[in-house]
């Protein structure tokens, strides 16, 4: 698959707080950036089963393979170095499945990423 659809910004959630024992405070740091292409996917399982997490996806997306990528991590559709940099039009995501692994028509190595919305 050609990853020719744009430039994506992953971040993690971190802890900005200075004093130990503080309050956390949530800031981003930029994790990786990567070239994507958009994936085919289902809203909703064709047959759910029990005990299981049932999850919401809004978008999937391939990128160059990062095994640091994980659930709970930020996603812009767009390159962008700090969330600062966000516009108020992007669409914030949330990592919610990350799939490590090859293409199976090229053998690159990949990471699949289902993402939700948690920001219009």
């Amino acid at each position: 698959m050609i990853l020719d659809t744009g430039v994506c910004s992953v971040f993690r959630a971190v802890n900005n707080n200075q004093f130990t024992g503080g309050k956390p405070v949530r800031a981003y740091a930029l994790l990786f950036q990567s070239w994507y292409g958009e994936l085919s996917f289902e809203t909703s399982p064709t047959r759910p089963t029990e005990g299981r997490r049932e999850l919401r996806t809004d978008a999937r997306i391939r990128v160059h393979q990062n095994r640091l990528i994980r659930q709970n991590d930020a996603v812009v559709l767009r390159q962008i170095e700090t969330m600062a940099d966000r516009d108020p039009s992007d669409v914030l995501y949330n990592v919610q499945r990350a799939w490590h692994g090859a293409d199976k028509d090229s053998g690159e190595q990949i990471t699949d990423l289902s993402l939700e919305i948690t920001q219009p």
